[in-house]
Order: structure tokens, then C-alpha cells, then sequence
């Protein structure tokens, strides 16, 4: 025999050796193992939720975040040994069941253990819930619910499931694409007798980014306490809102509206809330629009100095009532309630006392153009760039408004929208903006409540515009506002701050209320200002009535 043929015959030998060794391995060694694997198939391909990243405040606190809970399903013909063992589970582990219907919540030890039994016919599916902080700040934070059909339209683009839930409102819906995570697949595995053998993700699940937001969960807490003191000690009151900016990048740190509401009962007290005439579902904050009373004096004494219609050393006499019109002749409010008068006021003195007849006179000089010019340089009557929805815009008081509402601007209106009167309408949020932007020199910062997102640099400040208001002229209007908090009308309230603060109070007469609204605007510290605060409430009276919960609210900051 040839060498050629003793080799093909070993190599063929060889390979028949080989094919029996693995013939031999798969029906005897492997046989009952891959016999089981045959007698698999696939059950289901499930989705699995993706974690919503987490809101966290300024200083990495919780305030919302996802929570998971499951439910056991049953197929509609259990069988009733597995429904009798499943029922002392449930007794055991002290979850209730009636013995019909879903499991729902299972722990995770009853779940381990329905396992572990290898208890046929029964499923489970993860429920991931929004845990937030209550009623804490429901109008900033918002919430968290099933897309509408009109949502479905924009997010089915971004390939979110038809169920997936999303931002409603507030941050929630502000940052839905950094908080919404990628769904994942689950592929599960049965054998013929329905039990799972195994699973696993085709598509891992990739969770949402964590946002960090300017607020301060502590001072949101007592800004909330401190104003719902006041609301439950002046029942006559309505409504009110409070909103703290640091005044070096215009972060949000508190944000109060009240009345509120709890985001976790949301869905079952709705139709209550919708229906309450005090409106809990309005965020005041930024979508109450109210006059600002004597706060606006603020504005006018701005446009006064850098004007050169005034300078920090000129004195007006309070005459009483202002006679430079022949119609309207106003009073200040000294006159008019006690038949006195200020007599000769700077400036700083005409803000500590409020007094009219000196800003009648300065509002009258600066001509109502120039007023409003200040107005909206320092924030007042445009929207303030806050990522919330819904914000107003406000109105700063001019004859082109009046007339777009049917009435008639005379030469003498300039006089009361000097006082905040007329048609000014500003959000408490722009009221906090304009103090910021005041106090800082007149450097006007957008308004934000994003100061970090997972992964990327912190929020870079965006400054909107810039007015010009010379050292000196600043310094005259901060001792004004300094005087009321050290001799004037706030004396009482900030007596025990740790620092020194300035503010000026606002009383806001509106149709048909009882009462006037009170508003407050403050800064601190007064040598360094750091957070400028605005406080609204209607029918709350004077704006000094609010000393008390402004100086609460500074004093937690501050501590």
C-alpha cells in the first residue's frame, strides 16, 4: 500500500474518531442538559423601566427620587396548590392578600422566597413610583404622571414608550431630558411547566442623570413654615408667595406659594384643588401678578439720581398733598392718616418713610418714558428667564398699556405709577429680581434653579443687561432701605438678626378687597448682599405686618 493511502486512511480515521467523541459527549455526557435546554422557550420580552435620575438641592439632599415597588400577577388558572402556598407566604410575611386578584406591593423577601419555592403561574412587574418631598415645594419641583396625548406627540420622537411617565410641571418637566432615563429589555425564559429558568437584558437599561438645583432644602423648609405663620395668624389673608435669589448668579434658593398642595395626593385631590378659589394650583411665585405699592419706590428713586433730577443731598418738602396738578392732587399717606407731614426729606429718608409727596415730585421730574425704561432695566415687567413654564411677563404702567385696555392716560398718572400704583403688575419673582439687580450694582442676572446636571460643569451665571448706577447714588438708596430696618418700620423684626439687612415694605389697595396687599422686599447682608428677598400676600394688609416672616426666613440663611 502506498504512503499516499496510509495517510488518507489515518486522516480519515482520525476524523471519525473525533466526530465519535463528540457524538458521545452530546447524548451522554451533555444528553439530560441540553434535553433540558430544548424543553425551554421564551416566555416574554419585558421592558424595564429606567431610573429617573434624582433632584438633589444646592447642597446634595434629596428632594425627588424614583421608588420601586412590584406586583405579583396570577394566571388566570393557578393552580390552587400554589394559591394555598402563596397565601401562608403572604401570612408569613405579613404582606396582605385576599387570596384573588394581584399581589401588589411585594417585598423583596416574598419575592425571594415565591422563588426559591419555584411557585408556578405567578409574574412579577416593577412599579416605579416619584418619591419627593410633599408639600415642600410642589410649585418648583413639580411632579411626575402619565403622558397625555398631547404629550405623546412630542415625546414618542424622542422614542419614549406610549407608557412611560414624564415631568408634568415645575423641574420635573424643566429637565425631563437629563432626568429621563433609556428603558432596557428583558428576555425571560420558562420551561414547559411555566416556571422561569432564567433572564436576561438584550437591552441594559440606562438610568437618568441626576439634576442638582439652587435651591436649599432647609431654607425652602422655614421660608414655607415662616409664611404659612403668618397666612394661619391673618385669616383674612388668601394666598401669599416668597422667593429668596442669591444675588450673585440669580440661583433660586426658596420658592413659597401658598396655599400648596401635597405632589403625592396630586391625582386624588385634584378636583378639589381645581375647584378651590384660593387657587393651591397657581405658582404665585411666577404667575401672580400684583401691584408693588411703595417697593416701586425703589425704581423711582433710580431713575431720579442717574438722571440728575435728584441728587442724594436734595430735599423735597412734604407739603401734605401734592398740588402740582390741578387734577389729581394725591396725598401721602402720613397726611392722609394722621393730618401730619415728613417735612424737608432726602432721598434715604424720603424711602425709609415712604414718603409720597417726594416721590410724586421725583416721578414727575423723570417723566413716565424714563421711569419705565428703569423699571425694565431693573427687571420689572419682562420675564426673568426662570426655566419654569407658565411665567409672566407683568406690566410695567405707561400710557401705551392703558390704552391698550380702553383707557385714558393723563399727564398726572405718572404721579401714582411712581408709587407703584396705576397698572404695574409684577410677579413676586421679578420683585426678588429687581432687589438682586438693585443691590448688586445694577447687574441683572438671568434667574435660574439649575446649578448642576451629572456629568457636566456647574450652570455658568448669564447676566441680562447691565444699568448703570454710580457708587454713590447706590449707597443713598441702600441707607433708605438700610433705616427701615434699623430705625423704621422693621426695626422690631430684624432686631435680631446677626447681620445688618436692608428692605422697603409696600401696601397695594386692590378693587373690591377688603384689605390692601402687603409686600416686602429685603436684602443681606447690607454691606455685602448676598440674597435678596421679595414676599407677597394678598389682603395681608401693610407690608410691615411681614417684618416678622422676612426676618425668619434671613435668619435661617444667614445661619
Amino acid at each position: 500500500m502506498s504512503a499516499r493511502l496510509i495517510s488518507a486512511a489515518g486522516f480519515f480515521l482520525a476524523i471519525l474518531t473525533a466526530f465519535g467523541v463528540v457524538l458521545w459527549n452530546l447524548q451522554v455526557v451533555s444528553g439530560a442538559a441540553y434535553y433540558e435546554r430544548s424543553q425551554r422557550s421564551i416566555a416574554r420580552v419585558e421592558t424595564v423601566p429606567a431610573a429617573r435620575g434624582k433632584l438633589l438641592d444646592r447642597n446634595g439632599k434629596i428632594l425627588a427620587q424614583d421608588a420601586v415597588t412590584w406586583r405579583a400577577d396570577l394566571e388566570e388558572h393557578c393552580d390552587e396548590a400554589v394559591l394555598r402556598r402563596l397565601k401562608i407566604l403572604c401570612q408569613e410575611e405579613e404582606v396582605t392578600w385576599t387570596g384573588e386578584g394581584s399581589i401588589e406591593p411585594v417585598t423583596s423577601r416574598l419575592m425571594a422566597r415565591i422563588r426559591e419555592e419555584g411557585l408556578t403561574g405567578i409574574s412579577f412587574t416593577p412599579r416605579v413610583t416619584r418619591s419627593g418631598s410633599g408639600d415642600l415645594a410642589p410649585h418648583l419641583l413639580g411632579r411626575v404622571g402619565a403622558m397625555s396625548p398631547e404629550e405623546w406627540e412630542v415625546y414618542q420622537e424622542a422614542g419614549y414608550p406610549m407608557d412611560a411617565q414624564v415631568g408634568k410641571d415645575g423641574a420635573e418637566a424643566a429637565f425631563e431630558s437629563l432626568l429621563h432615563g433609556t428603558p432596557g429589555t428583558k428576555v425571560l425564559e420558562t420551561d414547559r411547566n411555566g416556571q422561569v429558568t432564567g433572564e436576561s437584558y438584550s437591552v441594559t437599561p440606562q438610568p437618568g442623570r441626576d439634576v442638582t438645583l439652587t435651591l436649599d432644602k432647609d431654607l425652602q423648609a422655614a421660608a414655607r413654615a415662616a409664611l404659612q405663620s403668618f397666612l394661619d395668624r391673618h385669616p383674612q389673608a388668601t394666598g401669599g408667595a416668597a422667593v429668596a435669589l442669591d444675588v450673585s448668579d440669580g440661583g433660586v434658593l426658596a420658592m413659597v406659594s401658598l396655599p400648596d398642595y401635597d405632589t403625592a395626593a396630586f391625582s386624588a385631590d385634584y378636583e378639589t384643588l381645581s375647584r378651590d378659589p384660593d387657587t393651591p394650583l397657581m405658582n404665585r411665585v411666577v404667575q401672580g401678578l400684583y401691584a408693588p405699592g411703595s417697593a416701586f419706590k425703589l425704581v423711582t428713586a433710580a431713575a431720579a439720581l442717574e438722571e440728575g433730577c435728584l441728587t442724594p443731598e436734595t430735599q423735597i418738602l412734604d407739603t401734605g398733598r401734592y398740588t402740582y396738578y390741578k387734577s389729581p392732587q394725591p396725598q401721602c399717606w402720613l397726611y392722609r392718616q394722621e393730618g401730619r407731614t415728613h417735612g424737608l426729606e432726602t432721598l434715604s429718608e424720603a424711602i425709609a418713610d415712604s414718603c409720597n409727596i417726594f416721590f410724586y415730585d421725583a416721578g414727575r421730574r423723570v417723566g413716565i418714558e424714563t421711569l419705565d425704561r428703569y423699571a425694565r432695566a431693573l427687571g420689572l415687567g419682562v420675564k426673568t428667564g426662570i426655566e419654569l413654564a407658565g411665567e409672566k411677563a407683568g406690566v410695567v404702567a405707561g400710557p401705551d398699556y392703558t390704552a391698550s385696555v380702553g383707557g385714558t392716560w393723563y399727564e398726572g398718572s405718572v404721579l401714582s405709577a411712581a408709587i407703584g400704583q396705576e397698572n404695574n403688575r409684577f410677579t413676586p419673582l421679578q420683585l426678588a429680581h429687581m432687589t438682586a439687580t438693585l443691590v448688586s450694582g445694577g447687574e441683572r442676572r438671568q434667574v435660574h434653579i439649575l446649578k448642576k446636571t451629572e456629568g457636566e460643569g456647574p450652570y455658568e451665571t448669564v447676566t441680562l443687561g447691565k444699568l448703570e448706577i454710580s457708587p454713590q447714588n447706590l449707597a443713598a438708596i441702600k441707607a433708605g432701605m438700610g433705616a427701615v430696618t434699623r430705625s423704621g418700620s422693621l426695626a422690631a423684626a430684624f432686631r435680631d438678626l446677626p447681620v445688618e439687612a436692608g428692605a422697603k415694605t409696600g401696601s397695594a389697595q386692590v378693587a373690591g378687597a377688603e384689605l390692601a396687599n402687603a409686600v416686602l422686599v429685603c436684602f443681606a447682608p447690607y454691606d455685602d448682599p448676598q440674597i435678596a428677598l421679595a414676599i407677597v400676600v394678598e389682603q395681608g394688609g401693610s407690608g410691615s405686618a411681614l417684618g416678622e416672616t422676612a426676618a425668619a426666613i434671613l435668619k435661617e440663611y444667614l445661619s
